[in-house]
C-alpha cells in the first residue's frame, strides 16, 4: 500500500512539475509581422546614419555587451569596440565622402522568437568621394537583432560587398602621375 501511494505521489509530481515547463509560444502572423518590424527599424536607423554620413551614430543600434559579433568583408571583430577601434582608423577616408545611399533590395527575417529575429538584407549602394566619380555596388548584411533590456539591439552582424577591391580602390584619389625625367 505504500509503495502504491509513494508511486501515486510521484506521478503526481511528475505531471505538476511537467505542466509548470515554459510551453512554446505559437505567434501569429500578426505578432511576427510586429516584431520583425522592430527589429528591422534598428537596422534601418544604421542605414540613415550612414546615408548621412553619420559613422558615429551609426553604431548606436548596436549592444554594448561583451558578446556583441562583428564581421566585415572577411575580417571579424571580437567586440563592438574593436570594429569603432576599425572605423577611426578610416576615419580621413570617410571624411572625404561626399555623399553615400544605401537601398535595401530585400528584408528577410526571421522572428526566432519574441526577443529575437534574424535578418538577411541584399543591397546596392552608391559612394561619391569628394573629386571622385560616384561609385556604384551591391553588398549584404545579416544580423541578429535581439530585445535586450527592454531595447531592440543588433548583437551580431556581417556585413560584405561584391568586389571588395574595387570598393576601396573607389575611395581612393588616384596616385600622383611621375613625370618622367628629360633626356
Amino acid at each position: 500500500m505504500k509503495a502504491s501511494l509513494f508511486g501515486l505521489i510521484l506521478v503526481i509530481v511528475a505531471v505538476v512539475a511537467f505542466s509548470c515547463q515554459p510551453q512554446p509560444t505559437t505567434l501569429s502572423e500578426a505578432q511576427k509581422s510586429a516584431i520583425a518590424d522592430s527589429a528591422k527599424a534598428v537596422v534601418q536607423l544604421m542605414l540613415s546614419y550612414a546615408d548621412k554620413l553619420e559613422f558615429g551614430a551609426y553604431f548606436n543600434g548596436y549592444s554594448t555587451d561583451a558578446d556583441v559579433r562583428c564581421v566585415e568583408n572577411g575580417s571579424l571583430y571580437p567586440s563592438l569596440d574593436s570594429m569603432k577601434r576599425a572605423y577611426a582608423q578610416m576615419q580621413p577616408i570617410m571624411e572625404m565622402m561626399e555623399s553615400q545611399h544605401n537601398t535595401p533590395d530585400a528584408w528577410n527575417t526571421t522572428v526566432l522568437g519574441t526577443d529575437a529575429v534574424a535578418i538577411t538584407m541584399p543591397y546596392h549602394f552608391s559612394l561619391k568621394p569628394k573629386g571622385l566619380p560616384e561609385y556604384k555596388g551591391q553588398g549584404a548584411w545579416s544580423g541578429i537583432v535581439q530585445r535586450r533590456g527592454g531595447k531592440w539591439t543588433i548583437i551580431q552582424s556581417h556585413e560584405s560587398w561584391v568586389n571588395p577591391e574595387q570598393v576601396m580602390a573607389a575611395l581612393m584619389p588616384p596616385p600622383p602621375k611621375q613625370s618622367r625625367p628629360k633626356k
